[in-house]
């Protein structure tokens, strides 16, 4: 299971990284556009409704809020790992009782391995041109800021030549 929210570009890459793997892999999120891309891709998504409780071997939050990690929380078995891909902004306040209970393994991971990354780009495991929402020359970087902070927008790429 891998739970998306905030940063939606990075959650349906790394779904689809998690796919390529061949795990049995739920993409968890709210919003429909990135899970419909994903569901596109034949990856299997859901909402947090849609999840089954202490079911998942592992989950992985990418979320940033403490939300997304009670949601994994919830998904993970029994001695399950969780993997923290997300920065938190703050702090998180969340009950640490049910981590030590169920003995719960939790992993922060910030970058992966580029080498393979870069692999999965060049043989088409990983496809990030659904995730370009648009195109800007550099002249008008400001609007490209403007439209990238808009909600629901994915990634707008800004052309320096």
């Amino acid at each position: 299971m891998v739970a998306g929210g905030v940063g939606l570009a990075p959650f349906a890459t790394l779904a689809q990284t998690l796919a390529a793997t061949g795990c049995r892999l739920l993409a968890v999120g709210r919003s429909a556009r990135p899970l419909a891309l994903l569901s596109a891709r034949g990856i299997a998504t859901a909402t947090a409704e849609g999840i089954e409780p202490r079911r998942a071997d592992l989950a992985v939050e990418c979320t940033g809020s403490p939300e997304g990690l009670e949601l994994a929380r919830r998904a993970v078995r029994p001695r399950g790992t969780i993997v923290l891909k997300s920065t938190y902004h703050g702090k998180a306040s969340i009950d640490m009782a049910p981590f030590v209970v169920d003995e719960i393994t939790l992993v922060g991971s910030r970058c992966g391995p580029f080498a393979s990354a870069l692999l999965a780009l060049a043989r088409g495991g990983v496809d990030p041109r659904p995730l370009v929402d648009a195109h800007y020359p550099l002249a008008q970087a400001v609007a490209a800021f403007e439209h990238a902070a808009r909600p629901g927008a994915l990634k707008i790429l800004v052309a320096c030549g």
